[in-house]
């Protein structure tokens, strides 16, 4: 899969789960007690979008400490699984060394 196939697959999987978890519009604030997993996800979409990868994996990292928050078993797993597929998948990605 190209790099650009693998960011647009990634940018869609974040936009699910942002519909998902209630904050269907981009760059919208939840309120609540996901406020804090929705800041870490919408963050990790900003940096994928900025190319910034370092940022992107701790957003994800971050993002996966807190769905705690959820209410439901299932839908914690579910949450957990796809955002551990986007830090492996992220890991798993050859390092560029220098500016496209």
């Amino acid at each position: 899969m190209q790099s650009a196939d693998v960011q647009s697959a990634d940018l869609q999987s974040l936009d699910d789960l942002i519909a998902h978890l209630g904050g269907d519009g981009i760059g919208m604030q939840s309120a609540g007690p996901s406020r804090l997993l929705m800041e870490h996800i919408q963050a990790a979409r900003r940096d994928l979008l900025g190319s910034m990868r370092a940022e992107y994996c701790s957003s994800l990292r971050f993002a996966k400490d807190s769905v705690a928050c959820i209410p439901g078993k299932d839908s914690r797993a579910e949450t957990t699984r796809i955002l551990q597929g986007l830090i492996d998948s992220e890991g798993e990605r050859p390092r560029q060394s220098g500016p496209a």
